[in-house]
């Protein structure tokens, strides 16, 4: 599974090896197979690695049913990914014409770095923008036929809305717009780290995409985000985040001192340490092999935390169970007074149980 996770197309090195590893498996572990990869979010991406390896002359031998299944679900993500491009490009389009600066996100933006775009599903347009611009952002998706979903949590202040949605003409289908002005995680994690959205603007640059202008952060702004956003919201269960990294890795040069000192302004070295530890073990040759532990601060209870924590632990990972490690993670963070406020918040982490986590 890791393996698939790391695989780059077109190797037939790789696919020797994906080969080997599949005609091991014992078929009792293939229902864990199958389960772990919808948790993980991976069966698009396992689908093309088994096109993959088949085309190079090394089928991967999984039970039909599980391959077939992959291809279904590989072909439902894709109608769904034309859906969003359609709606995306409409509001991309009518927010550039009105001047209003906007930075795609997550699965919309990152399938255009991806070696292979269908191997990367999303649900929604991610956005972010500057808090300033939010009532001509509301007034420009309004007229462009975006409506609001006015239920549901806000992380944006009015006029605006967290969540906008477009209707497609004859259909019961449409696609949503989140709005973001920082990062979507727990209240607790703005007083716990010092990171700053307002930061990530001054390192953007224009460009264009899917034939519209919008704006792109810098490739080390792309990679914090994204690992922050997989320890914070998943405590590192998504493993197909870490295949986004790998992705922006594979194609940007990247400056991994103004990684190391975003890491430090921001004070969530605590949080990419432990991501860039599972970067390195997926792929050695992308990370430099002395940057995690340079990264990760030296605490106990990160050196508590990071003894339960390895690769090989990752695919059964839960980010909602209720475990020794999520619990640990609760008490990580860059600053001696931000570890004893996450102290005195675990007893109603460890409460709240599985509804919390």
């Amino acid at each position: 599974m890791l393996a698939a996770v790391a695989y780059n197309f077109g190797s037939s090195e790789e696919a020797a090896e994906l080969h080997e590893l599949a005609s091991a498996i014992d078929p009792g572990r293939f229902s864990y197979l199958a389960e772990n990869a919808a948790y993980h979010e991976l069966e698009a991406l396992f689908h093309l690695v088994c096109e993959d390896c088949s085309q190079l002359g090394f089928p991967l031998r999984l039970p039909d049913e599980l391959m077939a299944g992959w291809a279904v679900i590989h072909q439902r993500e894709s109608i769904r990914s034309t859906l969003i491009h359609y709606g995306a490009t409409r509001a991309l389009g009518a927010l550039g014409e009105a001047g209003v600066r906007v930075i795609p996100l997550k699965g919309f933006y990152l399938t255009g770095l991806y070696s292979r775009a269908s191997a990367r599903g999303f649900r929604d347009l991610d956005l972010l923008v500057e808090k300033e611009a939010l009532p001509r952002l509301n007034r420009t998706l309004l007229d462009a036929g975006f409506q609001p979903h006015e239920e549901g949590p806000s992380f944006v202040p009015a006029p605006a809305f967290t969540v906008y949605y477009l209707p497609i003409d004859g259909s019961d289908t449409g696609m949503e717009i989140d709005i973001h002005i920082g990062m979507h995680w727990p209240h607790e994690y703005f007083q716990r780290t010092a990171f700053s959205a307002e930061e990530l603007w001054a390192e953007t640059r224009e460009i264009m995409f899917e034939g519209v202008t919008c704006w792109a952060m810098s490739p080390v702004h792309l990679i914090i985000t994204t690992l922050l956003d997989v320890a914070i919201n998943h405590r590192y269960a998504r493993l197909i985040k870490f295949r986004d990294v790998l992705e922006v890795m594979r194609r940007e040069e990247l400056d991994w001192e103004a990684l190391t000192y975003w890491s430090s302004r921001w004070r969530v070295r605590s949080f990419m340490g432990p991501g860039l530890a599972l970067l390195a073990a997926l792929d050695p040759s992308l990370v430099p092999a002395s940057l995690p532990e340079s990264v990760t601060p030296s605490y106990p209870l990160m050196r508590l935390f990071m003894r339960g924590f390895g690769l090989d632990s990752i695919p059964g990972h839960r980010s909602r169970s209720f475990t020794l490690p999520n619990l640990t993670f609760f008490l990580l963070s860059d600053t001696p007074k931000s570890r004893l406020q996450g102290l005195f918040g675990l007893p109603s982490h460890a409460l709240k149980g599985r509804h919390k986590f």
